[in-house]
């Protein structure tokens, strides 16, 4: 399925969105500094950086499992994965990979 690149507003309010209809799974990661993603591991490119990324855990896999499914229904970009902190849901609003040069021109620039 093709997907365009969410705006930040567009980001935001899918991810209030996620977590009303979600409401078991709760944030432990969004926007962070790029030392404090160099410190935790994080990788260079990480949507992190620039707001258009959050990390969710739930109590169990199958709450996990299924936030992951409304994700991809909102739209997002998501890994389910275990970096060494834990199993969790990874969502972003734009494709892996450095953000499209307009994109960051017309919300970073």
């Amino acid at each position: 399925m093709k997907r365009d690149p969410m705006t930040p507003s567009e980001f935001d309010a899918k991810c209030r969105q996620l977590e009303r209809t979600c409401p078991w799974v709760w944030q432990t990661s969004g926007y962070r500094s790029a030392d404090h993603n160099a410190d935790v591991g994080g990788q260079v490119l990480s949507k992190h950086v620039i707001g258009m990324a959050r990390d969710y855990v739930a109590k169990d896999q199958a709450g996990l499992n299924q936030a992951a499914e409304e994700a991809r229904k909102l739209g997002f970009w998501i890994v389910v994965h275990d970096v060494g902190s834990g199993n969790h849901i990874h969502i972003q609003g734009l494709e892996p990979g450095a953000p499209p040069s307009w994109w960051f021109s017309k919300y970073m620039g």
